[in-house]
């Protein structure tokens, strides 16, 4: 069974490098499929680096929608048999 973990964010610059980390570390994601919801504070830049690598797989959405719209984009685009939202 393919586990997806689904990471929405916003304005999580300072945090989103720990958080796939520890995500990564646990060996067991399939694929972290992260959600940025229209972040002003570096996040996406950040995540456009990040994007491909380790098993990341990024989402740039370009307008702040909310926690749920993010989940719902993440949920669309993940391809695991078992979804997990952190």
């Amino acid at each position: 069974m393919k586990l997806s973990v689904i990471i929405p964010v916003y304005n999580e610059v300072e945090n989103i490098e720990e958080i796939l980390k520890r995500v990564k570390a646990t060996k067991r994601a399939a694929e972290i499929i992260v959600v940025d919801d229209g972040s002003q504070d570096g996040t996406r830049d950040l995540l456009k680096k990040l994007d491909g690598k380790g098993r990341v797989r990024v989402i740039l959405r370009e307008k702040n929608q909310g926690k749920g719209a993010a989940i719902r984009t993440g949920l669309d685009a993940a391809a695991g048999d078992i979804l997990l939202i952190q």
